[in-house]
C-alpha cells in the first residue's frame, strides 16, 4: 500500500494511510522525516478498504483535531474500525464539487464510482499536476520500483488488478472521461509503481479498452452480438 504526503503551507496531508499492523510503524517514520506526525491536518480516504485505512485510530490518537477526508457513503463505514464518528469530516460530493485550498493550488475531489467502491473517488493536486488515483492505475508487481521505466512489462501488472477489482468498462470510461480537462504530471496509485508523465497518455488509452468486472463474468450472448452489429 502506498501513502503520499503533502505538504503545504500549514496543510500535512496525508493520504491513504494503510493498515494498522502492516503499514502504520513505517509510515509513521516517514511522516516523521519530513513532518511531526501529530501535526496532520487531513487524512483523505479514498475507499474503505482495511488494507488503506485501517490505521486511522492510531492517527487520531496522535492528531485528534485532523480532518477524514472522503465520500458519505465510506464515511459511514470507517468508524467500525475503531474510532468515534464524532471527529472532524469533509464530506466529498458526488457532484465532484468539493476541493481543498492550499496555498500553492487546491486539491480537486474526484469521484470514481465503481472502481471499484460505489462512492470511490481520486485526488487530483493542481500545484503538482500529480492524480491521486488509488486502485484506478494500480498493479500486482513482484519486482517493485518506485517508479516505472518499462511501460509494456508494466501494464501486463496491471491488467490483472483492473480485470478482478473494477466494475466494468464502461465504468472506466466513464471516470477517464472526468479526468479529461486535468493536466497530469504522473499517477500515483495505492498499488504498484508511480506512471510518470511520459507514460500517463498510454495508460488511459489502455484502461480505456479494457474490458473488466462485470464485462467478463457476463458476457453478451451470441445472439444479442448478431444484434448489436446489426442495429
Amino acid at each position: 500500500c502506498n501513502a503520499y504526503l503533502i505538504v503545504d503551507g500549514n496543510h500535512r496531508i496525508l493520504m491513504d494511510p494503510g493498515s494498522t499492523v502492516h503499514h502504520f510503524p513505517q509510515v509513521k517514520r516517514r511522516v516523521e522525516q519530513i513532518v511531526p506526525p501529530e501535526s496532520i491536518t487531513h487524512i483523505v480516504v479514498h475507499h474503505q478498504d482495511a488494507d488503506l485505512c485501517d490505521s486511522l485510530p492510531s492517527w487520531l490518537e496522535l492528531a485528534p483535531e485532523l480532518t477524514i477526508v472522503t465520500t458519505p457513503r465510506v464515511r459511514v463505514l470507517l468508524p467500525y474500525f475503531g474510532f468515534s464518528p464524532d471527529v472532524k469530516w469533509l464530506d466529498v460530493s458526488p457532484e465532484d464539487s468539493t476541493t481543498l485550498d492550499l496555498a500553492g493550488g487546491s486539491l480537486v475531489f474526484i469521484t470514481s464510482p465503481f472502481l471499484h467502491f460505489p462512492e470511490a473517488f481520486v485526488t487530483y493536486d493542481e500545484a503538482s499536476g500529480i492524480l491521486f488515483s488509488s486502485d484506478i492505475g494500480a498493479a500486482i508487481e513482484n519486482d517493485w520500483k518506485l517508479v516505472i521505466t518499462d511501460w509494456e512489462s508494466h501494464w501486463r501488472t496491471m491488467i490483472p488488478f483492473h480485470v478482478f477489482y473494477m466494475a466494468s468498462n464502461k465504468a472506466l470510461n466513464g471516470f477517464l472521461k472526468k479526468l479529461e480537462p486535468f493536466p497530469i504530471s504522473a499517477i500515483c496509485p495505492q498499488h504498484g509503481s508511480i506512471i510518470p508523465e511520459e507514460h500517463v497518455d498510454k495508460a488511459i488509452e489502455n484502461l480505456a479498452k479494457l474490458p473488466c468486472g462485470l464485462d467478463l463474468l457476463y458476457p453478451a450472448s451470441n445472439i444479442e452480438s448478431v444484434l448489436a452489429e446489426i442495429l
